[in-house]
């Protein structure tokens, strides 16, 4: 796992975290204050999680495209083999 995708993953778990905790704690006074009806602050950092997530696959998706380049050799079936010397 490449630097990037530790470091987005880490910031998608700590928000994972923080937005249980603000659910579970949004019954106190302290934190009621901070709630938005419309758009409560367990929401934004669920969705600030799930775009942490996507950037960690974003990377790891981008880091193995050139491996997985190099390693490809295609496998062209009998059938196909056949086709081409009927041809």
């Amino acid at each position: 796992m490449s630097a990037a995708q530790r470091f987005f993953n880490s910031i998608g778990v700590v928000l994972t975290l923080a937005c249980f905790a603000v659910v579970v704690a949004g019954n106190t006074e302290l934190l009621s204050r901070f709630e938005h009806t419309g758009f409560p602050l367990s929401w934004i950092l669920a969705g600030a999680a799930v775009l942490a997530f996507l950037a960690t696959e974003f990377c790891d998706s981008s880091a193995s495209l050139p491996e997985e380049a190099e390693d490809f050799e295609p496998q062209f079936s009998s059938e196909w083999e056949a086709v081409e010397l009927h041809s």
